[in-house]
């Protein structure tokens, strides 16, 4: 969880390459047969992503601070912010890019499409009621997130023609969706959505 909010927040490079039973510093004093090193994450960045903000901050890490306990919550109450979590923090790891973006939308549409009804639109728009306010924001951002939607779509069909920004774009807009839900200490249901969508919030 710490890991996952280390990379949600400050920079998606943070890993833990190995565990030990003893401090790193303590090590070499430590008997062989008393000390344990575990190879942790040992899985190769297939889409290496990058944080423009640098290396982990005491400002980043007070957020994980902060935000933790809320985090495990929202995996135990929903299987829909489980289910994203696990997408975003996988997904540079996954060695097939059509996978990741099908995996990545996987996650979108189960937390902005619970009807099986026209999803590009729904899900662009329900998703863009979400993050941005009424206004011209909201809708270039229904246009871009449609637009990453058809990149999905022809992915999931076995005619993936997107691009490596167009992957970075949906890492990006999970992101910022679960960073939403994470700072709002929830998960938005149907009728919340559809309430922002059509303005009664």
């Amino acid at each position: 969880m710490i890991v996952f909010l280390l990379r949600l927040w400050n920079t998606p490079e943070v890993v833990i390459s190995v565990l030990a039973t003893h401090d790193f510093g303590e090590l070499k004093e430590v008997p062989d047969n008393a000390a344990r090193i575990v190879p942790y994450d040992t899985r190769e960045r297939h889409f290496p992503l990058r944080s423009s903000d640098g290396p982990v901050t005491r400002e980043g890490v007070g957020w994980v601070k902060a935000h933790w306990e809320t985090t495990l919550s929202l995996t135990e109450t929903s299987s829909e912010f489980r289910y994203a979590m696990d997408a975003l923090d996988a997904g540079q790891f996954i060695p097939n890019g059509a996978l990741t973006l099908v995996s990545l939308w996987g996650a979108l549409e189960a937390m902005f499409a619970p009807s099986t009804g026209e999803l590009s639109f729904r899900v662009s728009s329900l998703l863009a009621a979400y993050l941005e306010p009424p206004g011209p924001g909201r809708v270039a951002l229904q246009k871009d997130v449609a637009r990453l939607y058809g990149r999905r779509s022809k992915a999931a069909h076995g005619r993936p023609d997107h691009s490596d920004d167009d992957l970075l774009d949906t890492f990006s807009l999970l992101r910022r969706v679960l960073i939403k839900m994470v700072e709002a200490r929830s998960v938005p249901g149907k009728e919340q959505l559809e309430a922002m969508l059509l303005g009664g919030q």
